[in-house]
């Protein structure tokens, strides 16, 4: 028995709490869920049934035993906290933009209710023990006589086991759901800090871990980042890119009307400074970049086929200041015609 509290850092005569208290701690510690070494499911093992045969040991002690002063606990780190808690956060370049708040389902341990945490359940009727069959003793690998089963403790039979639902870690797996506050202006990469959403810490007193979100922005329809910039294709009438005038774009936060001076009706982009993605911490935000396409009319009608043949003939007539390319091409081509044949 002496080995057995040894095992879970106890002094004999600890009331059951204390027993399942310390247990849950070396288990979560030892699970072999949780750590890589090669001998932890052993020691894991080895912690299980030195729990079983003290919790069994203290639950068996009548009321008539003499009571003892028990030694003082011994001082636990109230500052030691969970681990942190790493998971991405996927959000529109909308949502990064305007700020907004997010449900995020979070894995988390909670006490087991089948056990209440303690990793044993007691059964309805007593078994017989399946180690020793009933017998109460074993036969160990040395050969050397017959010893007593510590599954058992030598009754032979059982009134308890190893719960079923935690497999003895008085822990099992849960989810919940977290609404996190998403400041605006976040891009792939940065990290959003959730204050006490990470894991459980090992000792009682101790604070949890923190959840770290690590942020990555979806691929969007339109919009493209390169930095805080921000980049945008938009098609646009040749005859407006021509006679000038003010457009829409879109934006997360709403349409920004943008003026397009007179020029060529030629692929060009606008560059707005600070209109882009936003920055945080009274930074300045990146550029809003307009990559503007001509598009030209389709479909006219006559009347609109008859005023546009009035501005061709109209530009026509100065054509080397309207159609400089044109007017080349036709004085290369057209001006110096073979002599007609006699």
């Amino acid at each position: 028995m002496k080995d057995a509290y040894t095992l879970l850092g106890l002094e004999p005569g600890v009331p059951p709490k204390d027993i399942k208290r310390a247990f849950r701690r070396l288990a979560m510690q030892w699970h072999p869920d949780r750590n890589p070494d090669p001998a932890a499911l052993e020691h894991f093992k080895a912690l299980r049934a030195a729990y079983e045969h003290v919790l069994a040991h203290s639950e068996i002690a009548t009321s008539d035993e003499e009571a003892t002063p028990q030694p003082p606990t011994p001082a636990r780190d109230s500052t030691a906290r969970g681990a942190d808690r790493h998971q991405d956060l996927t959000l529109t370049i909308e949502e990064a933009w305007l700020g907004c708040e997010k449900s995020v389902r979070v894995a988390h341990e909670s006490t087991c209710p089948t056990c209440d945490g303690g990793g044993t359940e007691k059964l309805a009727h007593t078994q017989l023990c399946k180690d020793c069959h009933g017998s109460g003793r074993i036969r160990v690998t040395d050969g050397h006589g017959l010893h007593r089963c510590k599954t058992c403790e030598g009754r032979g039979y059982r009134t308890q086991r190893t719960c079923t639902a935690c497999e003895g870690s008085g822990r099992v797996q849960a989810w919940r759901t977290l609404a996190v506050k998403i400041p605006p202006g976040l891009l792939t990469g940065d990290e959003l800090r959730v204050a006490g959403a990470g894991e459980s810490s090992t000792l009682p007193d101790g604070d949890n871990g923190d959840l770290r979100l690590r942020v990555r922005l979806a691929e969007h329809a339109l919009y493209r980042l390169e930095g805080r910039d921000l980049r945008m294709s938009r098609p646009i009438s040749a005859l407006r890119m021509l006679a000038g005038g003010d457009i829409e774009v879109p934006l997360p936060a709403g349409p920004l009307t943008l003026t397009i001076f007179a020029g060529a009706a030629a692929p060009r982009e606008l560059r707005i400074e600070a209109a882009g993605f936003p920055a945080g911490r009274g930074q300045a935000a990146g550029a809003l970049v307009v990559e503007l396409h001509p598009v030209m009319p389709e479909g006219c009608n006559t009347r609109q086929q008859r005023l546009l043949a009035e501005l061709d003939a109209e530009l026509s007539a100065n054509a080397s200041r309207h159609y400089p390319t044109l007017a080349a091409w036709e004085a290369d081509w057209l001006s110096s015609r073979p002599p007609a044949r006699d």
